[in-house]
Protein backbone atom coordinates (compact mmCIF):
# COMPACT_ATOMS: atom_id res chain seq x y z
CA UNK A 1 0.00 0.00 0.00
CA UNK A 2 1.30 3.76 -0.27
CA UNK A 3 2.56 5.11 2.75
CA UNK A 4 0.90 8.04 3.97
CA UNK A 5 2.73 11.39 4.03
CA UNK A 6 5.41 11.61 7.06
CA UNK A 7 6.14 14.81 8.59
CA UNK A 8 9.28 16.12 8.73
CA UNK A 9 9.39 18.89 9.88
CA UNK A 10 11.24 21.73 8.20
CA UNK A 11 12.43 18.70 5.70
CA UNK A 12 8.68 18.44 4.67
CA UNK A 13 9.27 22.31 3.85
CA UNK A 14 12.32 21.25 1.83
CA UNK A 15 11.16 18.31 -0.28
CA UNK A 16 11.41 19.30 -3.55
CA UNK A 17 11.05 16.27 -4.81
CA UNK A 18 16.09 15.01 -18.05
CA UNK A 19 15.65 11.46 -19.81
CA UNK A 20 17.70 8.87 -18.18
CA UNK A 21 20.56 7.02 -20.25
CA UNK A 22 18.04 3.55 -20.03
CA UNK A 23 18.38 1.82 -23.32
CA UNK A 24 15.58 1.80 -25.93
CA UNK A 25 13.18 -0.96 -25.73
CA UNK A 26 11.15 -2.39 -28.25
CA UNK A 27 7.19 -3.26 -26.95
CA UNK A 28 5.45 -5.98 -28.63
CA UNK A 29 1.63 -5.79 -28.89
CA UNK A 30 -0.69 -8.76 -29.81
CA UNK A 31 -3.09 -7.99 -32.68
CA UNK A 32 -6.19 -10.98 -32.50
CA UNK A 33 -5.85 -14.21 -32.91
CA UNK A 34 -10.02 -12.72 -31.29
CA UNK A 35 -10.87 -9.38 -31.39
CA UNK A 36 -8.28 -7.68 -28.68
CA UNK A 37 -4.88 -6.10 -28.40
CA UNK A 38 -2.60 -7.58 -26.03
CA UNK A 39 -1.38 -5.97 -23.78
CA UNK A 40 -4.18 -3.09 -24.12
CA UNK A 41 -2.93 -0.83 -21.89
CA UNK A 42 0.91 -0.33 -22.41
CA UNK A 43 3.64 2.17 -20.99
CA UNK A 44 6.99 2.50 -21.92
CA UNK A 45 9.58 5.07 -22.01
CA UNK A 46 10.18 7.94 -24.44
CA UNK A 47 12.42 6.59 -27.46
CA UNK A 48 10.83 2.80 -26.98
CA UNK A 49 9.08 1.67 -30.06
CA UNK A 50 5.78 -0.13 -29.84
CA UNK A 51 5.67 -2.91 -32.56
CA UNK A 52 1.95 -4.29 -33.29
CA UNK A 53 1.91 -7.86 -34.40
CA UNK A 54 -1.51 -9.61 -36.20
CA UNK A 55 -2.00 -12.65 -35.71
CA UNK A 56 -5.20 -14.89 -36.47
CA UNK A 57 -7.03 -15.00 -39.82
CA UNK A 58 -9.52 -11.80 -38.72
CA UNK A 59 -8.73 -8.30 -40.60
CA UNK A 60 -7.49 -5.76 -38.30
CA UNK A 61 -5.60 -2.40 -38.69
CA UNK A 62 -4.70 0.16 -35.53
CA UNK A 63 -5.78 3.29 -35.88
CA UNK A 64 -5.01 6.21 -33.49
CA UNK A 65 -7.95 8.01 -31.79
CA UNK A 66 -10.62 7.04 -29.77
CA UNK A 67 -14.48 6.07 -30.23
CA UNK A 68 -14.03 5.09 -33.79
CA UNK A 69 -12.68 8.65 -34.36
CA UNK A 70 -9.21 9.01 -35.47
CA UNK A 71 -6.94 11.80 -34.88
CA UNK A 72 -4.38 10.92 -37.82
CA UNK A 73 -1.12 10.59 -35.69
CA UNK A 74 -0.63 7.02 -36.81
CA UNK A 75 -2.22 4.30 -39.07
CA UNK A 76 -1.21 0.89 -39.78
CA UNK A 77 -3.46 1.32 -43.42
CA UNK A 78 -6.28 -0.41 -44.65
CA UNK A 79 -7.25 -3.63 -42.31
CA UNK A 80 -5.55 -7.27 -42.83
CA UNK A 81 -4.97 -10.16 -41.74
CA UNK A 82 -1.95 -12.09 -40.73
CA UNK A 83 1.01 -11.75 -41.24
CA UNK A 84 1.50 -8.33 -40.51
CA UNK A 85 3.49 -5.69 -38.01
CA UNK A 86 3.44 -2.17 -37.73
CA UNK A 87 5.25 -0.08 -35.27
CA UNK A 88 5.54 3.62 -33.82
CA UNK A 89 8.70 4.93 -32.42
CA UNK A 90 7.64 7.10 -29.36
CA UNK A 91 10.99 9.41 -29.38
CA UNK A 92 10.72 13.23 -28.35
CA UNK A 93 10.58 14.75 -31.91
CA UNK A 94 7.21 12.34 -32.54
CA UNK A 95 5.74 13.92 -28.92
CA UNK A 96 6.58 17.31 -29.58
CA UNK A 97 5.02 16.72 -33.23
CA UNK A 98 1.56 14.88 -31.95
CA UNK A 99 0.91 16.15 -28.67
CA UNK A 100 -1.55 14.69 -26.71
CA UNK A 101 -3.11 14.96 -22.89
CA UNK A 102 -0.69 13.31 -20.47
CA UNK A 103 0.78 11.58 -23.22
CA UNK A 104 -1.51 8.91 -23.72
CA UNK A 105 -1.51 7.62 -27.34
CA UNK A 106 -4.98 6.10 -27.84
CA UNK A 107 -6.10 3.60 -30.84
CA UNK A 108 -8.52 0.84 -31.96
CA UNK A 109 -9.44 -1.36 -34.28
CA UNK A 110 -11.52 0.38 -37.48
CA UNK A 111 -13.63 -2.98 -38.03
CA UNK A 112 -14.08 -3.81 -34.53
CA UNK A 113 -14.37 -0.52 -32.70
CA UNK A 114 -16.33 0.47 -31.04
CA UNK A 115 -19.11 -1.99 -31.49
CA UNK A 116 -16.64 -4.95 -30.12
CA UNK A 117 -14.25 -2.28 -27.43
CA UNK A 118 -11.12 -3.50 -29.85
CA UNK A 119 -9.21 -0.26 -28.55
CA UNK A 120 -5.53 0.09 -26.92
CA UNK A 121 -3.72 2.48 -25.05
CA UNK A 122 0.46 3.49 -24.95
CA UNK A 123 1.17 5.42 -22.13
CA UNK A 124 4.08 7.59 -22.53
CA UNK A 125 6.47 8.28 -19.28
CA UNK A 126 8.57 11.22 -19.75
CA UNK A 127 11.12 13.25 -17.73
CA UNK A 128 10.70 16.52 -16.84
CA UNK A 129 12.77 19.82 -14.96
CA UNK A 130 14.97 22.48 -16.27
CA UNK A 131 18.14 22.68 -14.25
CA UNK A 132 18.44 19.06 -12.44
CA UNK A 133 21.12 16.67 -14.31
CA UNK A 134 19.80 13.90 -16.58
CA UNK A 135 19.78 10.47 -14.81
CA UNK A 136 18.65 11.64 -11.13
CA UNK A 137 15.92 10.41 -11.16
CA UNK A 138 15.47 6.51 -13.26
CA UNK A 139 11.90 5.03 -13.96
CA UNK A 140 13.65 1.54 -12.94
CA UNK A 141 10.60 -0.40 -13.81
CA UNK A 142 11.17 0.32 -17.80
CA UNK A 143 7.08 0.98 -17.41
CA UNK A 144 4.89 3.36 -15.81
CA UNK A 145 2.78 2.83 -12.80
CA UNK A 146 -0.16 0.18 -12.97
CA UNK A 147 -2.86 -0.63 -11.00
CA UNK A 148 -1.91 -3.54 -8.74
CA UNK A 149 1.67 -3.65 -9.24
CA UNK A 150 4.61 -1.60 -7.73
CA UNK A 151 6.28 0.84 -9.79
CA UNK A 152 9.95 1.47 -9.24
CA UNK A 153 11.71 4.63 -9.35
CA UNK A 154 15.24 4.65 -8.00
CA UNK A 155 17.00 8.56 -6.78
CA UNK A 156 20.95 9.39 -7.55
CA UNK A 157 22.98 12.13 -7.51
CA UNK A 158 25.21 11.57 -11.20
CA UNK A 159 27.34 14.91 -10.13
CA UNK A 160 30.68 14.24 -8.89
CA UNK A 161 30.87 15.12 -6.08
CA UNK A 162 27.53 16.11 -5.31
CA UNK A 163 26.61 14.43 -2.07
CA UNK A 164 28.29 12.37 0.33
CA UNK A 165 27.50 8.81 0.25
CA UNK A 166 25.40 7.72 2.90
CA UNK A 167 23.62 10.72 2.34
CA UNK A 168 19.66 10.03 3.26
CA UNK A 169 16.97 9.63 -0.03
CA UNK A 170 13.46 10.76 -0.85
CA UNK A 171 11.07 10.14 -3.05
CA UNK A 172 7.94 12.30 -3.01
CA UNK A 173 4.05 11.65 -5.54
CA UNK A 174 2.10 14.47 -6.58
CA UNK A 175 -1.48 14.78 -8.44
CA UNK A 176 0.13 17.37 -9.88
CA UNK A 177 3.52 19.49 -10.87
CA UNK A 178 4.68 22.25 -9.36
CA UNK A 179 3.55 25.78 -11.66
CA UNK A 180 5.30 26.56 -14.50
CA UNK A 181 5.25 23.14 -15.83
CA UNK A 182 8.07 21.98 -17.69
CA UNK A 183 10.25 24.03 -15.25
CA UNK A 184 9.93 24.34 -11.76
CA UNK A 185 10.10 27.02 -8.67
CA UNK A 186 13.90 27.94 -8.35
CA UNK A 187 15.30 27.06 -5.29
CA UNK A 188 18.44 28.57 -3.71
CA UNK A 189 20.95 25.66 -2.40
CA UNK A 190 19.03 22.64 -4.07
CA UNK A 191 20.78 21.91 -7.16
CA UNK A 192 22.82 18.71 -7.04
CA UNK A 193 25.85 20.23 -8.04
CA UNK A 194 27.25 22.46 -5.35
CA UNK A 195 28.33 24.95 -7.93
CA UNK A 196 25.00 25.85 -9.46
CA UNK A 197 23.03 28.28 -7.11
CA UNK A 198 19.33 27.02 -8.35
CA UNK A 199 17.54 23.52 -7.57
CA UNK A 200 13.82 23.12 -8.77
CA UNK A 201 10.47 22.11 -7.11
CA UNK A 202 9.41 20.33 -9.51
CA UNK A 203 5.75 18.96 -7.91
CA UNK A 204 3.11 20.33 -6.15
CA UNK A 205 2.99 21.04 -2.18
CA UNK A 206 -0.68 21.99 -2.30
CA UNK A 207 -2.38 20.34 -0.21
CA UNK A 208 -3.61 17.03 -0.83
CA UNK A 209 -0.11 17.10 -2.35
CA UNK A 210 2.45 15.53 -2.12
CA UNK A 211 -0.02 12.33 -1.88
CA UNK A 212 2.86 10.35 -0.30
CA UNK A 213 6.42 10.48 0.84
CA UNK A 214 8.73 7.68 0.79
CA UNK A 215 12.10 7.49 3.01
CA UNK A 216 14.84 8.30 4.09
CA UNK A 217 16.87 5.20 2.28
CA UNK A 218 20.05 5.42 2.23
CA UNK A 219 21.69 6.82 -1.08
CA UNK A 220 24.84 4.87 -1.25
CA UNK A 221 26.85 6.59 -3.55
CA UNK A 222 27.79 7.73 -7.42
CA UNK A 223 26.46 4.52 -9.30
CA UNK A 224 24.19 2.77 -6.86
CA UNK A 225 20.88 4.63 -7.76
CA UNK A 226 18.43 4.52 -4.29
CA UNK A 227 15.25 2.44 -5.59
CA UNK A 228 11.84 3.71 -4.07
CA UNK A 229 8.70 1.05 -4.88
CA UNK A 230 5.00 2.97 -5.52
CA UNK A 231 2.47 0.26 -4.92
CA UNK A 232 -0.86 0.93 -6.22
CA UNK A 233 -3.98 -0.60 -5.04
CA UNK A 234 -5.94 -3.07 -7.86
CA UNK A 235 -8.11 -0.51 -8.19
CA UNK A 236 -9.81 0.45 -11.03
CA UNK A 237 -10.66 4.33 -10.36
CA UNK A 238 -7.27 4.89 -10.31
CA UNK A 239 -6.42 4.83 -13.98
CA UNK A 240 -5.94 7.11 -16.07
CA UNK A 241 -4.91 9.43 -13.11
CA UNK A 242 -1.38 11.45 -13.77
CA UNK A 243 1.27 11.16 -11.02
CA UNK A 244 4.34 13.09 -11.12
CA UNK A 245 7.30 12.19 -8.87
CA UNK A 246 10.40 14.08 -7.77
CA UNK A 247 13.45 13.02 -5.22
CA UNK A 248 15.38 14.40 -3.24
CA UNK A 249 19.09 13.69 -1.45
CA UNK A 250 19.77 15.11 2.18
CA UNK A 251 23.50 15.26 3.00
CA UNK A 252 23.84 15.67 6.64
CA UNK A 253 27.59 15.38 6.08
CA UNK A 254 28.30 18.45 4.09
CA UNK A 255 28.75 21.67 6.28
CA UNK A 256 28.04 23.99 2.50
CA UNK A 257 25.55 21.22 0.33
CA UNK A 258 22.34 19.87 2.28
CA UNK A 259 20.36 19.73 -0.27
CA UNK A 260 19.79 18.01 -3.80
CA UNK A 261 16.94 17.91 -6.11
CA UNK A 262 16.31 15.40 -9.10
CA UNK A 263 14.30 15.91 -12.08
CA UNK A 264 10.98 14.60 -11.97
CA UNK A 265 8.72 11.67 -13.54
CA UNK A 266 5.41 12.20 -15.33
CA UNK A 267 3.37 9.07 -15.90
CA UNK A 268 -0.54 7.62 -16.16
CA UNK A 269 -1.92 4.96 -13.91
CA UNK A 270 -2.71 2.46 -16.38
CA UNK A 271 -4.90 -1.22 -16.09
Amino acid sequence: MLRPLISFGTLALALVLGPTAAAQVTHNVAVGPGISFAPADLSINVGDTVQWNWSGGFFHNVESGVGGVPDGIFSSGAPAAAPKTFSVTFNAAFLAANPVPGNNYNYYCIVHDPLTGMKGVVRVTTSYGCTAPAGSLINGSGVGPHIGKSWTVSVTNPVPGGATPGSLAFLGVASQAAPLFPCGIGLPGFHMDPAQPLGELLISLSPPNPLVTLGPSPWVGPGTPTSFNITLPATTGLIGIELFVQGLIVDPFSATHTFGASTALRATIGA
